[in-house]
């Protein structure tokens, strides 16, 4: 591992070379984000600003490695970190030495970026609940942890079109979005037998896609043979010519379903031939537990007997380093405490008694958002990300401040995502919005595409249709009258798509 660590600081060093040679105009944006993107590291569109992806594992966070966090962006004046939307933590606003230096520290504190963002597989998602969720047959925690350090020991070696996504989730709920990914597994119970059912060829962007089921189960001891022959698939049939069809959604389209089914399990065959790993057995939830409801959806009760996990949710995933400082705090002594983030930019806090749950929702309640539409999640958008269109989180927090103090208890959150990259997962989002550029008379204005109707679930995942184009700065006013007319109707987000009420409200927003 010492070994492997060096190497990584020496492709460290490398790309302090390349950002410099980028800052003084020898390399264009796209060559240096060609090395960069491997890194877990991007130009920011502001000159001279660079922002660093932190590799959580599958969201999990260790006490320590949240501590190392924040003295990062203390250290480096920052005052917030960003919870994505893919479970990881990423720090804005950056020079280029200061993110090769927190890089080779946190490589020493097994802390990673390799293969944070590029063509390689991409974190690995998991549901937050894993291992403590009422709903679950077992823990998938395990699974989803050994296919990412498989990835992480291999990203090296890897040569794809694009990138790969992989998920685990815990039950049907589908949280860790299992049905969407390139490839997700989802833990069920089989006769007895805990297994997985798998999904592939799925994901967000353009032209979205939801995964395909594969028919048989698999076992869980053969996950990374299932794994291993999807990289090799998609290094074999992705298109490495053009970009914007260089993900696994596109190779079934190709060949079609049958075909591509047919060639993944070829893979497989050859895969099982000529690779040994070793399996890890799953342990079945056995014990039973009488779950007392708190009336609080943010303090969720645990498996076990008198724990509870609490939700916080910072506005828009950018978590303050004040709040983030007391957390830290009031838990610093609390031995059994684990902090693990969602895909919806959420910190879940687990394993806290029911006090010291009250407590720290009492003393994070000013900052923290806790109805559906304040938790609405954004990508970070312009002025930041390279790719954005709009400013999503701008939008959010004006929705959010549109309908304070309104009864808000009908709407849903909201999914926004700056452009159609779907970092935000608008596509399948009970109602999202993707950012555009419209033109009015001689100007290039904001505006979103709004969809409605999507679902994620084990068996139950769909699209949401395209109900029209809203201009920025009139969404706000038309969340208040959805959120008015649901209220005097005391009609349910769902029933209201599928009568038309919510559309007709939409309508009247949007461009010819």
């Amino acid at each position: 591992m010492e070994a492997y660590k060096n190497t990584l600081k020496e492709e460290v060093e490398i790309l302090r070379s390349k950002g410099r040679e980028f800052l003084n105009g020898e390399l264009t944006r796209n060559e240096f984000k060609g090395f960069s993107g491997g890194m877990g590291s991007y130009a920011q569109k502001e000159a001279g600003k660079f922002m660093i992806r932190l590799r959580t594992p599958s969201g999990i966070i260790t006490k320590d490695h949240f501590r190392l966090i924040l003295n990062y962006a203390e250290n480096n004046g920052l005052d917030r970190i960003h919870l994505t939307t893919r479970q990881a933590v990423q720090l804005h606003d950056l020079t280029i030495d200061q993110v090769c230096d927190i890089m080779k520290d946190g490589i020493d504190h097994d802390l990673f970026t390799r293969g944070g963002g590029g063509n390689f597989p991409r974190n690995v998602a998991l549901s937050p609940l894993a291992g403590v969720d009422t709903e679950e047959v077992f823990d998938v925690t395990p699974y989803a942890r050994q296919v990412g350090d498989y990835f992480l020991e291999n990203v090296r070696d890897y040569k794809l079109p694009r990138k790969l996504k992989v998920a685990f989730s815990s039950s049907a709920s589908d949280t860790a979005c299992a049905t969407l990914n390139d490839l997700g597994f989802i833990g069920v119970i089989d006769e007895g037998r805990p297994m997985f059912r798998m999904w592939l060829a799925g994901g967000m962007g353009g032209q979205s896609a939801l995964a395909l089921p594969f028919e048989e189960l698999v076992e869980p001891t053969e996950v990374l043979y299932y794994v291993e022959a999807m990289v090799r698939l998609f290094a074999a049939e992705g298109n490495y010519e053009n970009k914007s069809q260089a993900r696994t959604r596109f190779i079934p389209r190709r060949m079609g379903v049958e075909a591509f089914m047919e060639c993944y399990r070829k893979h497989l065959e050859e895969v099982k031939e000529t690779c040994a790993f070793e399996g890890v057995e799953p342990e079945l939830s056995t014990e039973e537990t009488s779950v007392k409801e708190t009336g609080n959806p943010l303090m969720i009760p645990q498996k076990q007997d008198g724990l509870y996990t609490v939700v916080l949710h910072p506005q828009c995933g950018q978590l303050l380093i004040k709040d983030a400082e007391k957390i830290y705090e009031m838990l610093s002594e609390v031995l059994s405490v684990e902090f693990r983030l969602s895909m919806d930019e959420e910190l879940y806090v687990r394993n806290l008694t029911k006090i010291q749950a009250e407590n720290l929702l009492t003393a994070m309640e000013s900052s923290m958002m806790t109805t559906n539409v304040a938790m609405s999640v954004s990508c970070v958008g312009t002025p930041t990300c390279q790719t954005g269109a709009n400013q999503s989180q701008k939008l959010c927090r004006e929705i959010a401040e549109a309908v304070n103090g309104m009864d808000v208890s009908h709407l849903p959150k909201l999914y926004i995502s700056g452009c159609p990259n779907c970092c935000s997962r608008h596509p399948v989002a009970s109602m999202g919005f993707a950012g555009r550029r419209v033109r009015i008379a001689d100007d290039s204005v904001e505006a979103f595409d709004c969809f409605i109707g999507g679902i994620v679930g084990m068996d139950k995942s769909t699209m949401g249709e395209k109900a029209g184009t809203i201009l920025a700065e009139k969404i706000p006013e038309m969340i208040v009258e959805l959120s008015k007319d649901l209220a005097e109707k005391d009609k349910e987000f769902t029933a209201a798509v599928a009568d038309g009420t919510v559309e007709a409200v939409i309508k009247k927003y949007c461009l010819a």
